[in-house]
């Protein structure tokens, strides 16, 4: 398929490209709130899934985790009016996503050892705690790689 475009057209229509990402990376600032709760779902699925805890609550558990993680992504895309995955950003915010991806499963998987090899409940709710943490902190920094991603140039 052969284009009729000029150059100087096709400058023209890279730069609204750039423009439009740069738009889209200025409204992608998550509200305060939100890896905070991210964090406390995502942390009390660890905590309640190494605890011990019956059957049943775990998969409480999980629902309240679907839940609360629909009603996130819901809200974000109400107040920002556009929804980006993480993995559609670029190179670094897909690496920061990945790695965050992988310490998650770790720690929760060392909760879950010592919480079910030992028939303790500690070590789950401190993985729990971790996560949180670690969600809140790691959330906002992929949040600037994120914005970073999506005002480079395509």
């Amino acid at each position: 398929m052969e284009s009729r475009m000029n150059p100087e057209e096709a400058r023209a229509a890279l730069a609204d490209v750039d423009r439009t990402r740069s738009d889209i990376a200025d409204r992608l600032y998550t509200p305060w709130w939100y890896h905070p709760i991210l964090g406390v779902l995502i942390g009390g699925l660890a905590a309640v899934a190494g605890s011990g805890a019956r059957l049943a609550i775990v998969w409480g558990a999980v629902g309240a985790f679907a839940i609360g993680a629909y009603l996130l992504a819901t809200a974000y895309r109400r107040i920002t009016g556009v929804w980006v995955d993480g993995y559609s950003g670029g190179p670094r915010s897909r690496r920061s996503a990945m790695n965050a991806v992988f310490i998650g499963i770790a720690i929760a998987a060392v909760g879950a050892v010592f919480g079910l090899g030992f028939e303790l409940w500690w070590p789950s709710v401190a993985a729990g705690i971790v996560l949180a943490v670690l969600t809140t902190v790691w959330g906002r920094h992929f949040d600037r790689l994120l914005r970073a991603d999506l005002r480079e140039a395509a």
